[in-house]
């Protein structure tokens, strides 16, 4: 026996919030082709020159997802140019403070490379 007046064929749809979720997106196209035009002539590729170290703060405690990317790349950046005493220096100092136990693996096991590569020099 079929049922029409409830479960799940009853449902009535109402598009109510989609309407105003609408306004509230910005557009695609929200800026001028002047303004791009502008954007695109000042851009420059940013260029990674092994200063990322300068911007960090350390030691730091449980650093952000961001400020962990920012630490880890300036460890790598030292590592692959091949600064393993930096890059120790810089594995050290981020060691002393209070990180995730993930991330403190991650550090000591960059740290364990420096230090390989420095007694193998």
């Amino acid at each position: 026996m079929e049922d029409n007046n409830g479960g799940l064929f009853g449902i009535n749809i109402d598009s109510s919030d989609e309407v105003t979720n609408e306004k509230e997106k910005v557009r695609r196209d929200f800026q001028s082709e002047g303004q791009f035009q502008r954007q695109r002539e000042l851009w420059r590729p940013k260029i990674e020159t092994g200063k990322l170290y300068k911007h960090l703060h350390l030691p730091i405690n449980n650093p952000s997802k961001p400020e962990s990317q920012e630490i880890l790349h300036a460890i790598e950046e030292w590592y692959f140019f091949k600064q393993y005493e930096e890059g120790m220096r810089v594995a050290e100092e981020t060691l002393k403070g209070e990180l995730a136990e993930d991330f403190r693996k991650i550090v000591a096991d960059y740290k364990t490379r420096c230090q390989r590569k420095l007694e193998g020099s």
